[in-house]
């Protein structure tokens, strides 16, 4: 916590898949009266009361005016946005009878096919940077061995993510499919 006891800071780790375990922690901290400022890796809240409410976070990659679009459609169903890291945006609403950000499980995957493009285009493009290293590159001395180390955990995890993603979208199809 820092010196202002009107506000908190909290370093917090969440992977793209995590989104759902995000929002639930967002909620427990409303609960407890921090009520989020601004989001992404470094949190900051601000003192208030506590209270229920819910929050979302969406994956948005449009151009400007197709966001502001999206953003007033989500304010007229009653969800503020709160803050935006990178392509995240984080929404918040207090009304407990309000539709929910995504409405069925389709929505929500299409939040994640958006990611999904992403992961794989800089997958493809590590993939490539690695398999086209020079040959000698190897030889050339610890410094560039650790560096391709580097570049190796790089790929692992974007094709980690890949198929988190992917089978989180499999599970979302399959409860859309099990709903009509």
């Amino acid at each position: 916590m820092n010196g202002n006891s009107e506000t908190l800071t909290r370093l917090r780790w969440f992977w793209a898949w995590d989104a759902p375990k995000e929002e639930r922690w967002l909620e427990e901290m409303a609960r407890e009266g921090w009520h989020l400022a601004s989001g992404g890796i470094l949190f900051r809240f601000r003192k208030g009361a506590p209270c229920e409410c819910r929050y979302r976070l969406d994956y948005r990659t449009e151009r400007r005016g197709e966001l502001d679009e999206y953003i007033d459609l989500c304010r007229q169903s009653g969800w503020e946005m709160v803050s935006r890291f990178g392509a995240w945006h984080y929404f918040r609403n207090f009304n407990p009878d309000a539709p929910e950000l995504h409405s069925d499980p389709s929505s929500l995957a299409d939040r994640y096919r958006r990611l999904l493009t992403l992961l794989l285009v800089l997958l493809g493009m590590n993939v490539m940077l690695f398999l086209t290293r020079p040959a000698h590159s190897v030889r050339l001395g610890s410094f560039y061995q650790a560096v391709e180390v580097f570049r190796f955990g790089i790929v692992a995890l974007l094709a980690f993510g890949v198929i988190r993603i992917g089978l989180y979208i499999r599970d979302l199809q399959r409860e859309s499919t099990r709903r009509e």
